[in-house]
């Protein structure tokens, strides 16, 4: 039977196992509510704390449109909006056998909500499982239902894993709240178990056999790398590093900051209804179509208005009949302006700049959505970068372990390396930062290879300053135009012509070329060298070598595969190759 069906039968969630956890599980929880848009019970608490029950009741339903903690927090996740780029040492024949794993399990979609609960509640769990079939279940865990231990030596690094699991019983199809736990605290005796837990979050009886159909423990315990040693299939992710396991009540200035910019707009909604327009009213005169509300010493007589009615008096008494108007109770305009700039205040508590916040449509009276611009997205991102790939490179050890272990693969269990893509500039912020970093290269204080990394960020520094000494070879490889046609700068003066020459078979014979040249000037022969050279130092494989000759000077592949010679087939030059000499 669906889960979904089964809703009322669900047994009552277990309390926390201590007042840390429950007070910890609490507020997490909020977080969580407030992430995934289930805080209207939570609103109305914080309104009936603002404001007395017998005001608030008139106020109607809560506003639940601005949530500034879930639009701010969704905003800075950005991490995971393009799936990260994998790498490995041995090559991408050694690597790719996990990447695919990976990206078939659709692990970078799902970080895109899992970066999103990480940032919200500061840490959050991702459990791994691998099936026979190779195949790999990522299944994230939230912190309201996790209980950890670390040892002293990494106290941010847990060894003992406690997860609250609502589990149906296989043999019985009733539903049950369990402990499941994975300890390797003591490496000579790990464990996976599994406990019912009663209402009090305590351990009872040990049901390991009925879900995992046998005992996990000891010489049994089958989570264990290439060398034996004991792992938990288990990844804490951080949103930042503090030395510990918990982090859950950093930046709560903007949960309840949040809580108050919605119980403000609430009181602007019931505003704009209800005294945005002047009240009129009437003295020694009686509405026509007046009635009587409520019994006894409360009753009263009043009718219903709005802006639209048309009312009809008729004289009541001796009185001079008077009619008028009150001025509107509220100005909502103003009101909206001052709640648009708190909103803006508690976003400021996130570690937004107030720079990176902008206004995003609307006007004073329509209101305006909370905006991080580019430049905030990309902070963020180097802000959340460092934890979130340690946390993703321990993910992917941990997935090549299990398909090893499962499936008797040999993947790598270490070395994997990851590169996120950063969020590309527009065309008018491109220029701009060229044109600061040309300013701070000029002056003598940003080299080109740290100007490159802000213009590409996520790549390595080789990675740097091999694509710059591409670009420096293709500039020095650039064919003017009076070479090609033979005027001076071409052959003359240190350079060559390089053609399809004939070749001397084995047997004698003269093989004749096809005639084509190209003409080099001395920069492009010294170029060429150095690419010779880069081959023989074991710099560059042969391959990319030839394809460099080829491809930036035009030279033909066969008169390109006589230049390197024996060069990176085993041949290491004690001295740069000469250059080759002119065929005048």
């Amino acid at each position: 039977m669906a889960l979904s069906l089964l809703t009322s039968q669900y047994p009552t969630r277990p309390a926390a196992p201590s007042a840390e956890d429950s007070a910890r599980w609490d507020h997490t929880g909020l977080r969580l509510r407030m992430l995934f848009g289930r805080w209207g019970e939570d609103l109305e608490r914080a309104i009936s704390m603002h404001i007395d029950p017998s005001r608030s009741a008139n106020w109607g339903v809560p506003d639940l449109s601005s949530n500034v903690f879930r639009s701010v927090t969704k905003q800075l996740s950005c991490l995971y909006d393009r799936a990260p780029m994998i790498d490995h040492p041995d090559g991408a024949d050694i690597s790719d056998p996990l990447i695919s794993a990976v990206e078939a399990a659709g692990l970078w979609p799902l970080m895109t909500r899992v970066g999103t609960w990480v940032i919200g509640c500061r840490e959050y769990g991702m459990r791994v499982h691998a099936t026979p079939e190779g195949e790999l279940l990522y299944r994230p865990v939230s912190p309201d239902r996790l209980v950890l231990g670390a040892s002293p030596d990494r106290p941010d690094v847990p060894v003992y894993v406690k997860e609250l699991r609502l589990r149906q019983r296989p043999q019985t199809g009733s539903y049950e709240w369990t402990w499941n736990i994975l300890d390797i605290s003591d490496p000579e005796y790990p464990y996976e178990r599994v406990l019912l837990a009663d209402a009090r979050g305590a351990e009872g009886e040990d049901v390991t056999w009925a879900y995992l159909g046998g005992m996990m423990e000891g010489e049994s315990y089958p989570y264990r790398d290439a060398s034996g040693k004991a792992i938990i299939p288990f990844v804490l992710y951080h949103a930042e590093r503090h030395g510990g396991l918990w982090d859950a009540f950093e930046g709560s200035e903007v949960i309840y900051g949040s809580l108050t910019a919605a119980v403000l707009f609430s009181f602007y909604v019931h505003a704009t209804r209800d005294a945005s327009w002047p009240q009129r009213y009437a003295v020694g005169v009686t509405v026509a179509g007046l009635g009587l509300d409520g019994a006894g010493a409360e009753r009263s007589r009043g009718i219903a208005t709005d802006p639209a009615s048309i009312l009809m008096f008729q004289p009541d008494g001796d009185l001079q009949p008077q009619l008028g108007q009150f001025t509107a109770g509220a100005d909502t305009a103003s009101l909206l302006e001052s709640i648009s700039s708190f909103e803006h205040r508690v976003a400021q508590f996130a570690g937004v700049s107030p720079a990176d916040l902008q206004r995003k449509g609307g006007t004073a009276r329509s209101g305006y959505a909370i905006s991080i611009n580019n430049a905030g997205k990309r902070e963020a991102q180097r802000k959340f970068e460092p934890q979130f790939r340690a946390s993703d490179i321990e993910l992917l050890r941990i997935s090549a372990i299990l398909l090893n272990r499962a499936t008797g693969s040999s993947l790598p269990e270490t070395g994997y390396t990851i590169r996120y893509q950063s969020i590309p500039m527009s065309d008018g912020e491109r220029d701009s930062a060229r044109k600061d970093l040309l300013e701070k290269i000029e002056a003598g204080l940003m080299s080109k290879v740290d100007a490159y990394l802000e213009l590409h960020p996520g790549i390595t520094r080789a990675r740097a300053l091999e694509e710059l000494q591409r670009i420096k070879l293709e500039e020095s490889a650039t064919i003017p135009v009076s070479a090609v046609l033979g005027g001076a700068g071409s052959a003359g003066g240190g350079g060559a012509i390089i053609g399809d020459a004939p070749t001397i078979e084995a047997d004698g014979t003269i093989k004749e070329g096809s005639g084509e040249s190209v003409v080099l000037n001395g920069a492009q022969v010294t170029a060429a060298q150095g690419i010779v050279t880069a081959v023989a130092m074991g710099e560059l494989p042969r391959d990319s070598g030839l394809s460099m000759l080829v491809e930036f000077f035009g030279i033909p592949f066969e008169a390109a595969n006589r230049i390197m010679g024996t060069v990176g087939l085993g041949f290491t030059a004690a001295s740069a190759m000469p250059a080759p000499t002119s065929t005048e």
